[in-house]
């Protein structure tokens, strides 16, 4: 994969944060929704692994989010991680 490909691969997810927050962060800033620190950003990762996991185990269409709706969200919360370890 080239970087034009990647580039064009994570943009939507870079799409998506901008608009939920948007909706999100009216008033809390993004780490608030984090209190625990390390433990709330692995929460939040390990959950949409565990979606992930879910919707591909699942036969059908999911009802929501699918599959490359929670990749994007997962993309989002290890960039959102990563951002915390850097303000550390």
């Amino acid at each position: 994969m080239d970087s034009k490909r990647y580039r064009e691969l994570v943009l939507p997810a870079m799409e998506m944060v901008v608009k939920k927050g948007e909706d999100y962060n009216a008033g809390p800033q993004l780490h608030d929704y984090f209190p625990f620190g390390d433990a709330s950003y692995i929460q939040m990762v390990f959950l949409k692994a565990q979606r992930l996991v879910s919707l591909q185990m699942k036969e059908g269409a999911p009802n929501y989010e699918g599959i490359k709706d929670t990749l994007l969200d997962l993309i989002n919360y290890i960039v959102f991680y990563l951002d915390y370890l850097d303000q550390e």
